[in-house]
């Protein structure tokens, strides 16, 4: 038996508990969470994405979320998130530092992999003086200006620059790189970390 995760339906409702495997065999709702990391500098924001390594089952060696994960049958929300970021990340963050901005639910459908996430999504003003420790899961974490992600997906651009954390050398990336998710699933994000921009901006007025 593997990893079991609650199954929901497709009004939300707990149904059931199943093996994660058949889960993403049969394409059953299930609950992930995704904490986004980011960064707003003088002249630009950034949002930081993590490499999968090449071990990983899906998507290896893609970028994606910073740190991401399924929600245990027996973790809360929070319990299961905060795991995964210090699993992935190594870093001991505490619920009150990283911020909620709702779910969207997503489905990714290729061959025999049928994955219905309800995306639990947060946001984290990381401080890049804050060590990030890497695994056999990830490989690197890598920041890039937020716009510039905005104009890729958009179909506007065809590559950006996005720069090392552990090694602060650049590297080319095309959207190709970057692990599938809707447009809409990327703009939620992107205006949510956008707005805590303009909130700071006020605040420090």
């Amino acid at each position: 038996m593997g990893e079991i995760l609650k199954i929901f339906s497709d009004w939300l409702t707990p149904i059931g508990e199943k093996d994660r495997d058949d889960i993403h065999r049969d394409g059953d709702w299930h609950e992930s969470f995704h904490c986004w990391f980011y960064n707003h500098f003088d002249h630009e924001t950034v949002i930081y994405f993590q490499k999968r390594s090449n071990i990983k089952k899906d998507f290896p060696n893609l970028y994606d979320i910073t740190a991401a994960g399924h929600i245990g049958v027996k973790e809360s929300r929070i319990e299961g998130g905060l795991r995964e970021i210090q699993e992935e990340l190594g870093l001991e963050l505490q619920e009150e530092k990283i911020r909620y901005t709702g779910f969207y639910k997503e489905q990714l459908q290729m061959k025999t992999f049928n994955d219905r996430e309800i995306c639990h999504i947060y946001l984290f003003p990381y401080d890049e003086t804050l060590p990030l420790m890497m695994n056999e899961e990830v490989t690197d974490v890598v920041k890039v200006n937020i716009e510039d992600f905005l104009s890729m997906i958009s179909k506007n651009r065809t590559f950006l620059i996005a720069r090392s954390i552990m090694s602060n050398q650049n590297e080319t990336l095309q959207r190709h790189h970057f692990c599938p998710h809707d447009f809409n699933y990327y703009q939620h994000v992107i205006q949510e970390i956008l707005q805590t921009r303009e909130t700071s901006f006020f605040d420090n007025r």
